[in-house]
């Protein structure tokens, strides 16, 4: 089952939203434990240092003014002496409160028995009594041993959560960097399969519905992808039935019009001629301007009629080409002298630029020389009395002949340069209102020129003329003349 192309945004999107609360989840829990462990190192382990350390002090204090009050009985010294008691007293209930290991527990209690019996033994030489110097060393030494126990100890602890903390920190960045490269690759992964699934079938269908614009009806689509997509695909194939279908209907219409128009017309054609050499009788001269009429207007829809015809066969591939060796040299030379009399009346002069390397083509001569006998006859219709038309013919390296009819007309506008090679198409410069054709000249044009493998085109500035290009293949059997 295809999955819609909502579906397809939604997974895509709820895949990387929980992509992000995983990874905001994961640096919240190490957020946390780096914050708790920072916390009790700057707290806990500091504040049990810093009293630790106050009550090593304050037993050195202690021990100090003691001896010295029981050598000079100094009232003051004792009362410093209660003072510093009293301090290491209240030191070792904090210390006491606040360690969390059995260790220093056991410490604890050491010191505090310690200093019971330090202060049973003072207090003996305070009276008089004779003591053990050396015990009472021993003691005081075991006293200031396992404070300074304590010291290392809590040191050690805080030197290790902060160990921990940059432990941790660094095994964070490390996930979280991989983490986020992951979801980064994760997310560039669906989006490109996202698009191409959306995109690819898109563009096909815009390549088909380009070749729809360029009359190629018979385009039929299968392709896969979201079902809106897919859907999509099945009203164009269905538009593209029915554009062939009434593109067949006109394109048989028309024949079958001026297939029957063509014989009614011949007649009407041949009765004017027999009438203007006048074999029933003599023409008064009003008659005789009648039938001239009559006959250029026949001309003319004969030519129309003939033109539709041939663009029937040529877009149903049934129109024969005798290809043979030809000289391009002189069908231009024919081409512009049959429109002689058309430039000398207007004024236009019609230059020859022609490339003396020119080699003998392989084409259909009679349907060349209607491609430059059409471009030529639409240069001066178009160009302004005066002015000057140039035919130029040149040989390229990938061996192509290029031929240009230059025109100095009002120019075409940029967006007719691609429309004005399709059937019964009408520009829409203002400037050639009066100018226009049937609109059949340059689509035979283009299928000639096609059918010869080769290309043709336009460019025009608006005010500056325009410029047609077609290119015609060299058999590689020629060689230059």
């Amino acid at each position: 089952m295809r999955l819609t192309i909502f579906s397809r945004v939604m997974i895509a999107q709820s895949t990387l939203i929980a992509l992000i609360l995983i990874v905001s989840l994961f640096a919240l829990s190490k957020l946390n434990l780096v914050s708790r462990l920072s916390t009790e190192a700057l707290t806990v382990d500091t504040t049990c240092i810093n009293e630790e350390k106050r009550l090593l002090k304050s037993y050195l204090a202690e021990m100090r003014n003691g001896e010295k009050f029981a050598l000079l009985r100094d009232p003051f010294l004792f009362d410093g002496y209660e003072k510093n008691r009293y301090d290491f007293t209240d030191s070792l209930s904090r210390v006491a409160s606040i360690i969390d290991t059995d260790r220093e527990r056991a410490l604890a209690s050491e010191i505090a028995a310690f200093h019971a019996i330090y202060e049973k033994a003072l207090t003996e030489f305070f009276a008089g009594a004779q003591t053990d110097q050396n015990a009472k060393l021993v003691v005081s030494e075991g006293i200031v041993e396992r404070i300074n126990e304590l010291i290392r100890l809590r040191e050690q602890s805080a030197s290790d959560k902060i160990a921990m903390v940059r432990d941790q920190a660094d095994s964070a960045a490390t996930v979280m960097f991989w983490l986020t490269l992951a979801g980064i690759a994760a997310a560039l992964g669906l989006a490109y399969l996202h698009a191409r699934g959306i995109s690819r079938p898109l563009s096909r269908l815009a390549r088909e519905m380009r070749h729809v614009g360029r009359g190629e009806f018979t385009r039929s689509l299968d392709i896969g992808g979201p079902s809106e997509v897919k859907e999509l695909a099945g009203a164009f194939n269905l538009m593209s039935e029915e554009l062939e279908h009434l593109d067949r209907l006109k394109a048989d219409f028309t024949a079958h019009v001026s297939h029957e128009l063509r014989t009614p017309l011949t007649a009407i054609r041949e009765g004017t001629a027999l009438l203007l050499e006048a074999i029933p009788g003599p023409l008064a001269d009003g008659q005789r301007q009648i039938l001239e009429v009559v006959r250029s207007h026949s001309e003319r829809l004969f030519h129309s009629i003939t033109s539709i015809l041939d663009l029937s066969k040529m877009e149903a591939e049934m129109m024969d080409y005798d290809f043979t060796a030809c000289d391009l040299r002189e069908l231009i030379t024919g081409s512009i002298e049959a429109v002689d009399l058309i430039a000398r009346k207007r004024k236009i002069e019609v230059h020859a630029n022609i490339d003396g390397t020119l080699p003998m083509l392989l084409a259909d001569e009679r349907r060349i020389r209607q491609v430059l006998d059409n471009l030529l006859s639409n240069a001066l219709k178009f160009s302004s009395e005066g002015s000057g038309v140039k035919v130029e013919a040149h040989l390229h390296k990938d061996r192509q002949v290029e031929i240009l009819v230059i025109d100095s007309g009002p120019g075409i506008p940029e967006e007719d340069l691609q429309s004005i090679f399709k059937h019964f198409y009408q520009s829409t410069n203002q400037g050639a209102k009066g100018q226009q054709g049937t609109g059949l000249g340059l689509a035979i044009a283009r299928h000639i020129v096609e059918a010869h493998n080769g290309r043709i085109w336009a460019e025009s500035r608006m005010g500056e003329g325009s410029t047609f290009h077609f290119t015609l293949p060299v058999h590689s059997g020629w060689n230059t003349g």
